[in-house]
């Protein structure tokens, strides 16, 4: 078959196959011959013929079709990686390529004659490897090895020593109870907010409120020590010089009800037990007295300090916290809110005083509260396990 001529038979791809093919198409950090082969896939599926494929892949035509020629005999998931190759037998033995191995996962800090760093580099790597290799016995492969084999050896063990992962540490032996009625609240708001139009209207379906909670600190009112300069024709953009003036800090702490969407908050210059319990009067007038108030917030001290007990003791059946897992602050739906005001009216923000940012957030959560948006739990609790199993 002479090379460049199109294949007679379709390309023909399942659901997950082409779901997988398009995540790899898409990606950002895959690597950039699996994405070139997964465009070529996912177009020969389409129909597309070899020589447009091969002019969106700025590959030649016959590259295009060997390729399609292997997906075809080994499966288009298998065809995205390169087959081995013969060659001459490897000249690095198990032993060595263990060591090199059992380097990338020490600590260059924590080897006697190790680099003062946190993190392996390739570069550093192999220069250890080379000035090691003859007193470990493998001087012949590893005395000259250059980064690239190094590269290659980690590669086949997955080993990344240049990169870090975060994982969080399961610090709350209740997590998975607390979490979990988090969760169930969330279905609650989700089963009263059926019935809140057939109830005239009231915003507090079977007398309950919900709110999220939490405090916003450190909000940094910085300001211009020179003018901004607006943009103009061929300056597109706002200038602005790199020097600042620091005015202070402000907290803000909010809740959010679940139900409506609006946001009750208060501005202070710290966020002491006394501001929290001011916040909680202002929840207890704001809402009839026959309510149930449930809060979602987390376990920061001043939310059980002797003060906050104090005033729920005068309240008693009021309120009801429901406390979120520790290192679980994704799972209050009042971030939400805080990463949209981060986002919307704090980004890039320039005040000449505290008073001014004061004035500037509330006037802020004023116009949200005009046209409140409820904020909605969309995970299921199978898909937050899972994702707290990823992270531990």
């Amino acid at each position: 078959m002479p090379r460049g001529r199109p294949i007679v038979t379709p390309l023909t791809l399942t659901p997950e196959q082409v779901a997988s093919l398009t995540q790899i198409a898409n990606s950002r950090t895959a690597e950039h011959r699996q994405v070139q082969r997964a465009r070529i896939l996912l177009g020969a599926a389409s129909g597309k013929p070899q020589k447009e494929l091969a002019e969106e892949a700025k590959l030649s035509v016959s590259a295009v079709a060997r390729f399609l020629r292997k997906a075809l005999q080994i499966g288009p998931m298998m065809a995205l990686e390169d087959l081995k190759r013969s060659g001459r037998p490897a000249t690095i033995s198990d032993d060595a390529r263990t060591w090199v191995r059992s380097l990338a996962c020490t600590p260059p800090k924590d080897l006697p004659d190790g680099p003062m760093q946190a993190l392996w580099s390739m570069e550093t790597l192999s220069v250890y490897v080379r000035k090691h290799a003859e007193e470990r016995h493998f001087g012949d492969s590893l005395g000259k090895a250059s980064k690239s084999t190094i590269w290659t050896i980690l590669e086949e063990g997955e080993i990344k020593p240049h990169r870090i992962r975060y994982y969080l540490e399961k610090k709350d032996p209740d997590f998975e109870a607390k979490a979990q009625e988090v969760l169930l609240l969330y279905k609650r708001v989700e089963i009263d907010l059926r019935f809140v139009d057939t109830l005239e209207g009231s915003s507090q379906p079977n007398g309950t409120v919900y709110i999220s909670y939490d405090e916003k600190p450190g909000i940094q009112s910085i300001g211009n020590i020179h003018s901004d300069r607006s943009p103009q024709p061929g300056k597109g953009f706002t200038r602005r010089d790199y020097e600042y003036r620091r005015h202070g800090t402000l907290s803000l702490l909010a809740g959010i009800d679940l139900i409506t969407g609006k946001v009750h908050s208060l501005i202070r210059e710290r966020h002491k037990s006394s501001d929290f319990v001011d916040f909680l009067k202002m929840i207890d007038e704001t809402y009839a007295k026959e309510c149930k108030i449930f809060i979602v917030l987390d376990n920061h001290s001043i939310h059980t300090s002797k003060e906050t007990r104090a005033y729920l003791d005068t309240r008693k059946g009021r309120f009801q916290f429901i406390f979120t897992p520790k290192h679980a602050s994704w799972l209050n739906l009042i971030e939400a809110f805080f990463s949209k005001m981060a986002r919307q009216s704090l980004r890039g923000l320039r005040v000449n005083s505290k008073e001014e940012l004061r004035d500037h957030i509330a006037k802020w959560i004023e116009e949200t509260n005009v046209d409140p948006v409820p904020f909605r739990w969309r995970w299921k609790p199978d898909e937050v396990h899972e994702l707290i199993n990823s992270l531990i």
